[in-house]
């Protein structure tokens, strides 16, 4: 999943876009206002971070240009304008959440998650029934699996894992939620057997199972399928 992160200080850049690339988000540094918008059109992220105080142009005039062109489009601000009046400018002008600096890393990684649950649209019928990501082709409906052209022999419970993850793409999943769908309320399986399964399916699934790139770990939560 991809984040614009607004922000003309270096070091806080650095800081952020290594702290999403950890959590397995792609990431792309924009310091210019007047930049935004082209570079949501090329990038085209599903959030975008903004700092309100941008050398060009100020932060609100860029939240209200991104709610003209991309309404849908979720912005998180991130300033270290703390005051009340601020704040409700904010979300007046649309933004999903506002923190403030100094913040902490793991609540702002957190209230993300959280930001980007509550903005994904619900999943399609035709989205639960097939997938189709990099060399993988799934047809949930025939049980059939595909790396490019040559046929995978998947379990069920494989296919279960690959449709679970589907019905929540981009966005992680915990263990415990993969159990009570994929096991069952009654299983008396732990989150290990997850994370057992999940390292025979990328054995079957990835070109490099070390380095995966189609279901991808989430730390402290569980896994999410890539975009």
């Amino acid at each position: 999943m991809k984040i614009l992160i607004v922000e003309d200080e270096p070091g806080l850049q650095l800081g952020l876009s290594d702290l999403f690339e950890d959590a397995g988000y792609q990431t792309k540094i924009c310091e210019r206002g007047k930049q935004v918008l082209s570079q949501i059109t090329t990038f085209q992220p599903r959030l975008v971070i903004l700092d309100l105080g941008l050398p060009d142009m100020d932060g609100t005039r860029v939240l209200s240009q991104i709610q003209n062109e991309h309404k849908q489009l979720p912005v998180m601000i991130l300033s270290a304008r703390a005051n009340d009046a601020d704040i409700v400018l904010g979300f007046k002008l649309g933004a999903y959440d506002y923190v403030t600096k100094p913040f902490s890393p793991t609540v702002l990684l957190a209230r993300t998650e959280a930001l980007l649950q509550r903005a994904a649209p619900e999943p399609t019928e035709e989205c639960a029934t097939r997938l189709e990501i990099q060399h993988l082709r799934v047809d949930f409906e025939r049980y059939e699996a595909f790396h490019d052209q040559a046929p995978l022999h998947l379990t069920t419970r494989e296919f279960e894992l690959l449709k679970m993850l589907l019905q929540h793409q981009g966005r992680p999943v915990h263990r415990n939620d993969i159990l009570d769908e994929v096991w069952g309320l009654d299983s008396e399986a732990g989150p290990r057997t997850v994370d057992t399964h999940i390292a025979q399916l990328r054995k079957k699934i990835e070109t490099n199972p070390d380095r995966p790139t189609i279901i991808l770990s989430q730390r402290g939560i569980g896994y999410k399928l890539a975009q």
